[in-house]
């Protein structure tokens, strides 16, 4: 291990030190290198294999910085993180040793049990959610927080988001057909019954909704459930129970940070007594909000959390650890009644255990699984509550810094989209000019508008300072900066970004 981690530290300081590869270098396809190209376009598998030193010759010299580093301190695009060298040094072990984390077994001490429990245990007590966990067997209890109003939560890891969207959504569904119907769906089928009800939800809610057969015209938007400070629960609460009416069950999904704005439901716990009051199951999507309650300065934003029946966060957004990473987060007494009847998987090379918890394999998707939890633990333990408290005041910081320079400061370059910057995002677009200002609305001017936004972001991102994404906000076509990344700084990343945003804007095209 040591020497494969001093091989791998030599390669990596080979490397370029620029955050992303200059666009003289890399083409739109690719470096230019003739060999390089033939290799990467060839669809065929070489007869003869071309030998370890050769391949990562070409990895580390070629390829390598052809891709962008999404790890870097400047890399606004999706919201995500790079990783924290202690989760990185950890994902290599998990690579080396290549082993199955669906193998649990308490009872024997595997260290895969025992650190996935512990792991677990960690990011429940970081996002401050009632807990009881299981610690090194089946019939030991540790109680990690005062769990109360008989609400204790559990977590597993999954492939990210999505997965765990659809987890929450399957789960959700089972709820409703056991507790509203009356029906066991993962025996008996699903009738087609059950209504998603969401508030400015992430792309994956359509999707979890197709995969689980409910379908996408089944999803119900209620746009600013819960993100007004008058509220807008009125509206939420009819739909619900217009669809009760209607004969349908509804499974809530709402949105903890919503992706382009970060702008959270404001009213979280009228939600949750609406769903309670109609036997409605709430699942909060928290994918990256969550992480607000690491900061005593954002958690009063994700307030309300503990009324779910189930939560998605996200281990490879703000919580710095390698791809891919998520969390299914969800109240303990859905494991045997609920998760297991979903996700169970029988075979005689498997064996699992009727007392105790749940065996991974059966209250998850996947029957393989990568040991995800063994670099949660390692950040964890390594930068503790007090270093992501940091992380997540600093970014914000950041996104702050970006928010106010552009409304005060060259709001005759930028204007910001949003009023507020509650945490880490900022959506803005390039200044009108007076012709676009007097353009009327409609198609014309918004394929305008798309042209435009599309060569600033161009322009900006092949600068290599920065990498931005595009995105669309209440018909806009915009610019998106995500700050989630352990290394960036207003000290050592706003000046360069702020010179290359300057003098970005100023080009007259």
């Amino acid at each position: 291990m040591e020497q494969r981690l001093d091989s791998l530290e030599t390669a990596r300081q080979t490397l370029p030190p620029q955050p992303f590869p200059p666009t003289e270098k890399v083409t739109e396809y690719g470096p230019t290198d003739a060999g390089l190209v033939e290799l990467l376009l060839n669809p065929g598998i070489p007869s003869e294999g071309r030998g370890l030193d050769k391949t990562v010759d070409l990895l580390l010299q070629h390829i390598s910085p052809a891709i962008a580093d999404s790890a870097g301190p400047r890399y606004f695009g999706l919201v995500v993180g790079g990783a924290t060298p202690a989760s990185l040094v950890a994902d290599w072990i998990v690579s080396v040793v290549d082993q199955n984390a669906i193998l649990h077994s308490p009872r024997a001490m595997s260290g895969y049990s025992v650190i996935k429990d512990l792991a677990m245990r960690m990011i429940l007590d970081l996002f401050m959610l009632p807990a009881t966990m299981n610690i090194l067997d089946e019939f030991a209890q540790h109680r990690v927080l005062q769990a109360s109003d008989d609400i204790d939560f559990r977590a597993l890891t999954t492939t990210g988001s999505t997965a765990s969207n659809v987890m929450g959504m399957a789960a959700g569904r089972q709820w409703l057909g056991i507790h509203d119907r009356r029906i066991d769906y993962s025996q008996e089928g699903y009738d087609g019954q059950v209504v998603v009800v969401t508030n400015m939800a992430h792309a994956t809610v359509w999707k979890a909704a197709s995969i689980l057969g409910i379908g996408r015209k089944q999803v119900v938007e209620v746009p600013k459930m819960g993100m007004d400070i008058e509220g807008n629960e009125t509206d939420f609460e009819n739909v619900v129970k217009e669809q009760k009416r209607a004969g349908k069950s509804v499974l809530v999904f709402l949105s903890f940070g919503e992706v382009n704005t970060g702008i959270f439901p404001r009213n979280t716990y009228r939600i949750a007594d609406i769903c309670e009051n109609n036997n409605a199951y709430l699942h909060i999507d928290g994918a990256f909000g969550i992480y607000a309650r690491c900061s005593p300065k954002y958690s009063h934003l994700a307030v309300g959390l503990e009324r779910a029946h189930s939560i998605t966060a996200c281990g490879h957004k703000w919580l710095n650890v390698p791809y891919d990473c998520g969390f299914f987060i969800y109240r303990s007494h859905l494991e045997k009644s609920i998760l297991e009847p979903i996700f169970s998987s029988s075979a005689a090379y498997l064996p699992s255990t009727d007392s105790g918890p749940s065996h991974p394999m059966n209250i998850s998707i996947e029957n393989s699984q990568r040991f995800r939890a063994l670099p949660v633990w390692a950040t964890l333990y390594a930068y503790g509550r007090d270093g992501y408290q940091k992380i997540i005041d600093e970014n914000c910081r950041y996104a702050k810094t970006l928010f106010d320079w552009m409304r005060n400061e060259r709001p005759d370059l930028y204007t910001v989209l949003t009023e507020e910057c509650p945490l880490n995002i900022v959506v803005f677009a390039q200044k009108l000019t007076p012709e676009l200002e007097g353009m009327p609305e409609g198609e014309a001017k918004t394929q305008v508008l798309s042209k435009r936004n599309a060569e600033l972001l161009k322009r900006i991102n092949e600068t290599g300072v920065a990498y931005f994404s595009p995105t669309v906000w209440e018909g806009r076509p915009a610019i998106r900066a995500a700050i989630s990344n352990w290394r960036t700084t207003v000290e050592a990343d706003w000046e360069p970004v702020r010179t290359m945003l300057e003098q970005q804007a100023s080009i007259n095209v």
